[in-house]
């Protein structure tokens, strides 16, 4: 991969073909499966001699792998773009932007496949899955002190008397509002404001959700991983400056305004106000201009005029501040020269209508001109300075990753990223930022950037935390046949109407806890009522409600790996307080459980506990997939493993709880390792048929909705997933 990129990049030196084949050789060496003392190092200890080798899993693999493509690209690229930094005029802030500029002048690449999107996503990504270790590592740092109580059991009560004194800490819980991925959109693309100790909240939030987690609260944290990778992503973006902000002063510009000076005009005539913004509608200057400061530039455009013959700009010229930036033609005509190899100045282009940008990136960007444009003719053009420009919200720092990276893409980058390393998913995590952050003019450039991001985020989880996908599905096998695909279909209609009740569920809890916020109840407190209903829940009935990663659903899949024990029947409820041994739930235990995931999770998320429902929907439709294995199992027409159905269930239920379709096909086959493609028929079907049920069909006859109301009301719930 690495090798193609450079050669696709037009890299033809002796040196990086020198670097790429050392580089190849790392990589080849490091084999799934070859026996080598080289992964040694990658658990960080060294083996007493005469050791056996250590195996190189396919995980170690990738981790040296992308070390040494990442290593060697990485220190190439910084030492010779500090070395070209220190030879210009204007250094460039940031080390990113010093490593971007030498890389595109270097490879060739401009405009959007330039490099500084390549190196912000791999920066979101690296950064993210460090920060969701430490989310991870907080959260298991809880649950060893949940472990060490007297009574674990009910530790959740402990963790919403620390999640109170976290929100009073802030103010109140209103202390931690600001970091969420729709609030996070409003700062990078309408250039709102972000609270002053923004990072703090961010922080704040990621803190309450390990709280509310590691001490076994009934929710899950791949929703809190998506927002704090979204929040990763909108910190790099002001530190590379790919965000701006509206001035103090409500967005108005400091700089002078146009005065009539030296045969200037300003531009107030409503013709040539029109023509230059027509010229400017589909310029980067315009793009990289927060909310509606574009209005306030047109105050600083001035008129010139310019002699046949007469230069307006000059091959290699530095542009100052207050020099003419950029131009747009009213009259006349001019000619772009360039040098030949000859040495000679060679016209390549002209400007011969009215309406013309010319010389824009003098404004987006500190560096020589790159071309000289004569004027051919009298002509007369209206001009604007760079720092005009600045005084009116425009960054020409860091404009270049403006001009190539969607803000919104972005925050999806960064969420994706998130998700990613939660469930080791990647491309999960991708097409989870599609249906629930939906970043606006998304391209495959920002396809491709969001994959560079969340595989790096993965990558880093597991260098960390090796091991498989957090949900062991094996046998996730489909033997095929018309009749079998009918019990998926039935198990979609099953999810469907589970589901249409879990947000209806969803809404009561939602309005008593707002009653009792009205009866005086403190929004800072609230969470102890949800915290002491899931201890309730598990002192009567069953402790798997509360949160232990995605053990609950792999304590299903391995009981249902086994027959129902002949002693137990699909009746029996009893099992459900036990703990060990396999085939102990029978179908009524399994909906039982199912159904107190529902309630505790509700009340949990209503009261104000923090984290998201993926999680607890995995495990309901775990619990309702593994019900209906056992009710079918021995039977002739059911040939199926009984992981099939429990990660069918998996996947319809969090498809039709968060409505992100296509997100639950993906990570069912990526959890399941790739086991069976076949058995994607069944899956989507299942999916398919309880989204339409959930989201379709009960709306409109329970509800009354119409069918566009209903599909307006499942757009709305895909973010109601707690990012």
């Amino acid at each position: 991969i690495l090798t193609a990129s450079m050669a696709g990049a037009g890299c033809q030196r002796w040196r990086w073909g020198l670097m790429l084949a050392l580089c190849g050789a790392g990589v080849a060496f490091v084999q799934p499966g070859r026996k080598s003392s080289l992964p040694r190092l990658y658990h960080w200890d060294l083996l007493p001699s005469g050791s056996e080798p250590v195996t190189a899993s396919s995980t170690q693999t990738t981790c040296m792998r992308g070390a040494f493509a990442c290593g060697a690209v990485l220190l190439v690229t910084w030492k010779q773009g500090r070395s070209r930094a220190a030879s210009v005029q204007h250094r460039p802030r940031h080390m990113a932007s010093c490593l971007a500029r030498w890389a595109g002048s270097r490879f060739k690449l401009d405009g959007p496949e330039g490099p500084f999107v390549l190196v912000s996503s791999a920066l979101i990504g690296i950064s993210t899955g460090l920060a969701v270790v430490a989310f991870e590592l907080s959260i298991k740092t809880f649950e060893g002190f949940r472990e060490e109580m007297p009574f674990p059991i009910a530790a959740p009560i402990l963790g919403a008397l620390i999640l109170a004194a976290v929100f009073t800490a802030f103010g109140g819980k209103e202390g931690l509002a600001g970091t969420d991925v729709a609030s996070l959109k409003s700062y990078a693309s309408q250039g709102a404001k972000p609270p002053a100790n923004w990072p703090l909240r961010a922080a704040g939030n990621a803190l309450s959700s390990a709280v509310t987690l590691g001490f076994g609260n009934s929710l899950g944290p791949e929703a809190p991983a998506a927002v704090l990778g979204a929040n990763v992503a909108f910190g790099l973006g002001k530190v590379f400056s790919i965000f701006g902000e509206k001035q103090e002063s409500g967005g108005e510009c400091e700089a002078e305004e146009c005065k009539i000076e030296d045969g200037s005009a300003c531009l107030s005539d409503p013709e040539d106000k029109a023509l230059v913004e027509k010229a400017m509608a589909g310029s980067k200057v315009v793009a990289s201009l927060p909310g509606e400061d574009f209005d306030n530039l047109l105050q600083y455009f001035t008129q010139v005029e310019v002699k046949a013959g007469e230069n307006i700009m000059t091959k290699g010229d530095e542009v100052a501040d207050d020099d003419p930036g950029l131009f747009v033609t009213k009259s006349g005509k001019l000619d772009v020269y360039v040098l030949g190899g000859d040495g000679q100045e060679k016209k390549v282009f002209s400007y011969a209508k009215s309406g013309e940008l010319v010389g824009e990136l003098a404004v987006l960007f500190r560096a020589p001109r790159a071309a000289t444009v004569r004027a051919a003719t009298d002509a007369v053009l209206w001009t604007v300075s760079r720092k005009a420009f600045e005084a009116c919200g425009g960054r020409s720092e860091g404009s270049m990753a403006r001009m190539n990276q969607n803000p919104d893409a972005l925050l999806a980058s960064g969420a994706a990223a998130g998700v990613a390393a939660g469930f080791n998913a990647p491309i999960a995590g991708i097409f989870f930022a599609a249906e629930v952050i939906r970043p606006s003019s998304d391209n495959s450039l920002d396809l491709t950037t969001r994959l560079l991001a969340a595989a790096l985020s993965a990558a880093v989880v597991q260098s960390i935390f090796p091991g498989g996908p957090a949900i062991s599905a094996t046998e996730f096998k489909w033997s095929g046949g018309n009749l079998e695909l009918g019990l998926f279909l039935l198990l979609g209609v099953a999810t469907g109407f589970i589901s249409y009740g879990f947000k209806k569920v969803f809404a009561s809890t939602r309005d008593l806890a707002a009653e009792l916020g009205k009866m005086g109840v403190s929004s800072t407190f609230l969470p102890l009522a949800g915290a002491a209903f899931t201890v309730f829940v598990s002192l009567v009935c069953c402790s798997r409600v509360q949160f232990n990663g995605f053990g609950a659903v792999n304590e299903v899949l391995k009981d249902a790996s086994v027959p129902l024990a002949k002693d137990i029947s699909n009746l029996s409820l009893g099992p459900m307080m036990e703990s060990g041994g396999v085939g102990h739930f029978g179908a009524a235990a399994l909906l039982a459980m199912m159904l107190l995931k529902i309630l505790t999770t509700t009340w949990s998320a209503s009261t104000g506990l923090v984290g998201g429902t993926f999680a607890p929907s995995i495990q309901m439709g775990a619990c309702l997939g593994a019900a209906l294995g056992r009710l079918v199992e021995g039977a002739s027409f059911a040939h199926s493993a009984p992981t099939t159905y429990i990660v069918v269930g998996m996947a319809s239920m969090l498809a039709s709880n968060c409505s992100v379709p296509i997100t639950s096909v993906v990570l069912a086959v990526e959890l399941a390792g790739g086991a069976s493609y076949q058995a994607t028929l069944p899956l989507i079907s299942g999916i398919g048929v309880a989204l339409y049920v959930s989201a379709v069909l009960l709306p409109s006859l329970l509800d009354g909705l119409d069918r566009d109301a209903a599909l307006k009301r499942l757009e709305a719930e895909a973010s109601d997933t707690g990012v």
